[in-house]
This record gives structure tokens, C-alpha cells and sequence, in this order.
């Protein structure tokens, strides 16, 4: 009956030993990095009004085709042309407080991308300056697939030493002593939304006037978290 009871004990006294838990030292590591887009993208807005459908989409069609054109002549290829949105609709509109049937609108957008670099930038307002095809046109800017890869494993490298960092100087200040890495979390900020600069530019403007046209940087952030056992 003592030797029972005398294991009985011993149990209790292991399993408490068992569940304490592990003293444990959280600490967040951050990085941001401001990249200047080494990607940019050309958007047009075509539309044609006719007053009968077909011809507002040939209309349509014949303004796309000049664009294009004007896109070769540039050097840029066509196969980077990427057309969405496009849409046949009644032209509404109100007279005294009268609907009017005005035809037809058809409208479709462009878009294509390019290196960003003055020089691009500069070749495309030339040439869509001197063009007869009327049309709205804005630039946005982005990273390459190949740079957005780099700035991503740079950020995580950048967040994990940081979060190594300040474990280290908690360590010192508190008197503990890191032990093994308990878990590494990573966050997914660095896919948070991306800033893109906008300049809408008038093709009656003149098209060399865009020394000053330089896109703000766009600022990528990440997180981890690590947890230590500390003693």
C-alpha cells in the first residue's frame, strides 16, 4: 500500500512537472522597403457613339486598330496589348426631363505594359500626340514579377533579423537566455495593397513636357513572428 501510494505521488509530481508551461519570449520582427516600380502600364479608354449598333462597334474597331498600329510604330509588340471591358450600350440622354434615344456608345479598354523609363514614357505621348485617334489615357506603375520576387525574400530576411534583434536585446535587459525556436510565423502583409501612382495625361499637351514625371516608390511591409523558450 506505501509503495502505491508512494508511485501515486511520484505520477502527480511528473505530470505537473509535464504540463508547466514552457517560459516563452513572443517578439515581432517588421521590414519595409520603398522600391521606385521598375514596371509601367499604359491604360486607354476607347468609345465610339454611332447611332446605329454595328457601327458603333465598327466605329470601335477602327479606333483599336489605329491604336495598335500607333503601338507598333513604337517598337512595342502586339501580343502585350491586353483589351477587357468591353460593352455595347445605349446612349441615354435627358432633355427637359425627356429621355432621348441617342444611339449607341461602344467602349473597350487597353492596356499594355513597358520598362519604365523616361525615355518610353516619353516615346508613347509623342506618338499618340500626333495621332487622329481620340482616346483617355492614364499611366500606373508596378513591380516585374522578377523584382517583386527579390523584394519579397529581401523583406523576409530584412523581418527575421530584426525579430532575432530585439530577442536578443530583451534577452540582455531581462537577465534570461534564449533557448531553441519554438515557431516562426509568418504574416502576409507583404500582398497588402499596392500604392499606384496615377498621372492622367492630355494628349493636346505637349508631349515632351515630362522631365518631372517621375512615379512615387512603392512601400512593401512584412512581419514574423518568433517564439523562443527562454530560461
Amino acid at each position: 500500500m506505501k509503495n502505491s501510494i508512494s508511485f501515486f505521488l511520484f505520477f502527480l509530481t511528473a505530470l505537473g512537472i509535464a504540463q508547466s508551461p514552457v517560459p516563452q519570449l513572443e517578439v515581432t520582427g517588421s521590414a519595409q522597403l520603398a522600391i521606385a516600380p521598375d514596371t509601367g502600364v499604359l491604360n486607354m479608354s476607347l468609345s465610339q457613339i454611332e447611332m446605329a449598333f454595328g457601327d458603333a462597334i465598327n466605329g470601335l474597331n477602327r479606333k483599336t486598330k489605329d491604336i495598335k498600329a500607333q503601338i507598333r510604330k513604337m517598337g512595342f509588340s502586339e501580343d502585350v496589348i491586353l483589351t477587357d471591358n468591353f460593352q455595347v450600350r445605349k446612349n441615354i440622354k435627358y432633355r427637359n426631363s425627356r429621355q432621348i434615344d441617342s444611339g449607341y456608345v461602344a467602349t473597350q479598354q487597353l492596356h499594355f505594359d513597358f520598362e519604365n523609363t523616361v525615355g518610353n514614357i516619353r516615346k508613347i505621348l509623342s506618338q499618340f500626340s500626333s495621332g487622329a485617334t481620340e482616346f483617355d489615357l492614364n499611366f500606373s506603375f508596378k513591380l516585374s514579377d522578377p523584382l517583386k520576387d527579390k523584394v519579397q525574400e529581401r523583406l523576409i530576411q530584412l523581418a527575421t533579423e530584426d525579430a532575432f534583434l530585439k530577442a536578443k536585446v530583451i534577452a540582455k535587459a531581462s537577465g534570461t537566455e534564449l533557448q531553441k525556436v519554438l515557431r516562426i510565423q509568418y504574416g502576409n502583409s507583404y500582398n497588402a495593397p499596392v500604392r499606384m501612382e496615377r498621372a492622367v495625361m492630355s494628349l493636346e499637351a505637349d508631349a515632351m513636357k515630362v522631365d518631372g514625371f517621375t512615379p512615387t516608390d512603392l512601400t512593401y511591409n512584412a512581419n514574423i513572428v518568433v517564439v523562443w523558450a527562454i530560461e
